[in-house]
């Protein structure tokens, strides 16, 4: 009974919060981290696989992300597709699957010895963008167990409101609900924040624990989430940006 009452919040908040994205937003994200220790290789390897007809296609943002500072597992990689809706996932899990670009690409990541660790499929449900927002060099990225995610978007689109206030602030902001993959133990959201070098996203880390709109923030969250984890990761190569 519990997992159906946390299945009909999830629903429930999603319903709420989903028409309040930008309108240029994805609704699904498919995220694959993996193990490259020849990373100049396998980066070869994917933006020829993007630069296929097939692929090129479809047209699709995608993003290449090399990981610091995530020190839970092997993974120092990440590609992530952004759909905007079920019919370019299925459209881009079929090229992947059945074309020859697929092929060669899986096969090229096999000889390098590339090691697929974690995979996830989540969706937007809340984001807070700048109306001057540059680059998305730099991403941060908190994972985290929610239990009741009506209270929480709540109190963290209050919290992302009021640091519009602080001139440290990130460009964007925003959160993406899990919903299916290997992403970890207890994983049920991730908060995102991009910026335009690392310089700016220290700042950020610096300042905003130490205002008193945070600390409103974690005491309305303290019993509503559990943080996981943090990594910091770093835009190699963006495609087809929207």
């Amino acid at each position: 009974m519990k997992k159906l009452s946390l299945l009909f919040l999830s629903l429930f908040m999603f319903g709420m919060f989903a028409d309040e994205l930008p309108a240029n937003f994805s609704k699904y994200q498919a995220h694959y981290s993996f193990k490259c220790e020849q990373a100049e290789k396998c980066f070869e390897a994917f933006d020829k696989y993007m630069g296929s007809s097939e692929v090129e296609a479809m047209n699709l943002e995608v993003d290449f992300y090399a990981y610091e500072h995530q020190g839970w597992n092997g993974a120092t990689h990440q590609v992530s597709f952004y759909y905007k809706n079920a019919d370019e996932y299925a459209m881009a899990g079929n090229v992947y699957s059945t074309s020859r670009a697929g092929l060669m690409f899986r096969n090229t990541m096999n000889k390098i010895g590339a090691e697929l660790i974690m995979q996830s499929l989540t969706r937007h449900v809340a984001a807070n963008i700048s109306d001057d927002a540059g680059s998305e060099l730099v991403t941060v990225n908190w994972d985290l167990n929610v239990s009741n995610p009506v209270q929480f978007l709540a109190a963290w689109k209050d919290f992302s409101k009021s640091a519009e206030n602080y001139d440290w602030n990130a460009d964007a902001c925003g959160v993406q609900q899990h919903i299916l993959g290997n992403n970890g133990n207890g994983i049920t959201h991730n908060v995102w924040c991009t910026f335009a070098s690392p310089q700016l996203a220290l700042n950020f880390l610096d300042n905003y624990l130490m205002t008193p709109e945070f600390f409103a923030y974690n005491a309305r969250v303290s019993e509503h989430r559990t943080f996981l984890r943090s990594h910091m990761s770093y835009l190699v190569k963006e495609y087809n940006p929207d």
